[in-house]
């Protein structure tokens, strides 16, 4: 039996979608999102008329999906490490395998719980182990990262999916996840690093070792905001700044000669020299300034957790000149990237999702009994869902 599963990737200001059949990816094509910045919805009636799209509303009218699985980047993403008391008893037991899948996480109403990954298991309150099924203890906790987003977020992601029909189970994960997972080779993933992705409206970092993720965060800072910068700076239209930025872009104005020179038209529709190596100056400040954030994060949340020398970049906001230098530099640490970034990245969501497949949490919108339909967070007005059927001419 043919399995049919839909992803759609939200990331920047497009949301990429994908139609798999048993795996294999048969239609693929991009979505240009409105009302959406710096991973917020920040006007929903523009961002569900994103997805009016012929394209996507065939697939959704002719195809059996099976699935629905979001890939998100939200600015607001919260994740913390928490321990769970399995069993504490008066005398030992023998661990059984039964054991290991106990233990109750509590939601609250502000955030939805994406993703809870196990790193471990304290038996007696000494050892953190990852196998101990066949031990003896009096008492067992799990250890477990757990990853949430603001439930506003997902609550406009359940309401997309009201208005566009669809009645099969969805996931909704966590792209900074599915990132680190498959672009950092299984060495550093073994031996331990640090990841800064950072892409064009957002820098997601996370901390991995022994092939587990110990932490998750976002700063809404990226690509974009070096455009900004030379816009604003240089007085310059943008999309003369984009090309500044993305054909001769540096952080390392050192290197420049200082005749280097390109012609620009400022915001006033005049015509004025501007120096490489002025450009490539205000673009080493921003790439200072992320690279000292991040640093400090990763000091603060790495402490009795993990010890590493190395550092894993990724993301279009990093492949200026002299980025890696600028990493040593500012982390004194190992610098490493993935050459087939491009071709790993694209299909990243797809790939995690199928190679983790038993771990994601199910929202069946159709289920009466589902917490997340019960939960008056979710209920829309109803003026403005008529209003958006209309916009995307459902119903």
């Amino acid at each position: 039996m043919k399995e049919k599963a839909l992803f759609i990737d939200i990331y920047g200001t497009t949301a990429s979608v994908s139609l798999t059949e048993n795996k294999n990816i048969t239609e693929n094509f991009d979505l240009k999102l409105n009302g959406f910045q710096k991973g917020k919805i920040i006007d929903e009636e523009l961002f569900f008329e994103s997805f009016s799209s012929p394209k996507l509303q065939r697939i959704l009218n002719f195809q059996n999906i099976d699935k629905l699985i979001f890939g998100i980047s939200p600015n607001e993403i919260y994740s913390k490490t928490e321990k769970n008391s399995i069993f504490n008893l008066e005398s030992t037991k023998a661990i059984q395998e039964k054991d290991l899948n106990e233990g109750n996480i509590i939601e609250n109403s502000e955030n939805t719980l994406l993703h809870s990954i196990p790193l471990g298991f304290v038996l007696d309150d000494k050892d953190l182990l990852t196998n101990p099924i066949g031990m003896h203890a009096r008492k067992l906790e799990s250890i477990k990262l757990n990853i949430s987003v603001n439930s506003k977020f997902v609550d406009s992601l359940i309401n997309l999916c009201e208005l566009l029909n669809i009645a099969c189970p969805v996931n909704v994960i966590s792209s900074a996840l599915s990132i680190s997972n498959k672009i950092i080779d299984d060495e550093n993933k073994d031996f331990g690093c640090f990841h800064i992705n950072i892409d064009d409206d957002l820098t997601q970092l996370s901390m991995i070792q022994k092939s587990k993720i110990f932490d998750l965060a976002v700063i809404p800072v990226g690509k974009d905001n070096f455009i900004r910068d030379i816009e604003i700076t240089l007085d310059i239209a943008h999309k003369d700044a984009k090309i500044l930025v993305e054909n001769f872009g540096t952080v390392m104005p050192e290197l420049i000669k200082e005749n280097d020179h390109l012609l620009v038209h400022t915001s006033k529709g005049q015509e004025e020299k501007i120096s490489n190596k002025r450009v490539g100056a205000i673009m080493r400040e921003r790439a200072n300034e992320l690279l000292q954030i991040s640093k400090k994060y990763f000091d603060e949340k790495s402490k009795g957790i993990i010890t590493t020398n190395r550092v894993f970049i990724s993301g279009t906001g990093s492949e200026y000149e002299g980025f890696d230098s600028l990493m040593k530099y500012v982390f004194q640490y190992f610098i490493y990237r993935n050459p087939d970034e491009k071709d790993i990245k694209g299909a990243s969501l797809i790939d995690f999702y199928f190679d983790e497949n038993k771990k994601f949490k199910n929202f069946n919108l159709k289920n009466e009994n589902s917490n997340l339909f019960n939960s008056k967070i979710i209920q829309s007005n109803n003026l403005i869902k008529s209003k958006i059927k209309k916009l995307l001419k459902i119903g």
